[in-house]
């Protein structure tokens, strides 16, 4: 379990060179790819507790992110206008898989950025073994949803910058029952279309803490995103995540 400090703005698509450049500039290097293909699952099975006097039930559920790699060559330094298509994912190979969970983000007085625990754990699958999906099933959650991010990341310190656009599935092009997820395997490729058509990019900063009892490294981190902040005004506006957007706590009602 890690304690995820963060802070995340949007750019459009005509600052993006400003942006890179200024990021270049600040961190001394040159960028690494981002390129990955999300699914957001939840549990089969919802706990509803029964609720009595005087007992409290602490037990909740939460949706579930598998993010692995995305091997589409996608150029986002140029306008997307046309629709884009990635190749089937389960192919017969291993992938590495992250599933990862997380809480609702700490509420309280402070205003400078979002602290957040996150839960995750990674995998090696073999697609020929079974298939992912099947995968999850047995793990007890369907799939609900799916997303693709391509773009950039640096580093500056501790602070992680990611700046990147997001693709979803363009239904309106699928032969496949849009709710029918299986059909992902039955396409030898999948129509993307951008989430935001005007081509703007999202940005996040963060900075993943081991402890949330270490008020030192928190209090560091707050100071670190404090001074990126600074450093891009009138470039990037930062803002804290609205903390009910990222409440990924499944409902049992």
């Amino acid at each position: 379990m890690v304690h995820q400090l963060c802070l995340i703005s949007t750019i459009e698509f005509s600052n993006y060179i400003q942006t890179i450049s200024t990021l270049q500039a600040i961190t001394g290097q040159v960028p690494t790819s981002i390129s990955t293909y999300s699914i957001i699952s939840k549990p089969i099975n919802v706990f509803k507790p029964k609720f009595e006097p005087g007992k409290v039930n602490q037990i909740e559920q939460f949706f579930m992110k598998s993010i692995t790699t995305w091997d589409e060559d996608i150029n986002i330094n140029d306008p997307i206008i046309d629709k884009q298509f990635t190749s089937k994912l389960f192919t017969g190979e291993n992938k590495i898989w992250t599933l990862q969970i997380a809480d609702i983000p700490i509420a309280g007085k402070n205003q400078i950025c979002s602290l957040q625990n996150i839960y995750e754990s990674t995998l090696v699958y073999n697609s020929n073994d079974n298939s992912f999906l099947q995968f999850l099933n047995d793990l007890g959650y369907e799939v609900i949803n799916q997303f693709w991010n391509k773009g950039l990341r640096f580093f500056y310190g501790d602070i992680v910058i990611e700046i990147y656009k997001i693709f979803i599935r363009d239904d309106g092009q699928q032969e496949e029952n849009p709710d029918d997820m299986e059909g992902i395997q039955k396409s030898d490729k999948i129509t993307l279309k951008l989430l935001d058509e005007s081509n703007g990019f999202q940005i996040k900063a963060f900075i993943n803490v081991p402890k949330s009892t270490d008020l030192d490294i928190i209090n560091q981190g707050y100071k670190d995103l404090v001074k990126l902040q600074d450093n891009l005004k009138g470039l990037v506006k930062f803002e804290i995540p609205d903390r009910i957007f990222m409440d990924s706590r499944v409902s049992s009602t």
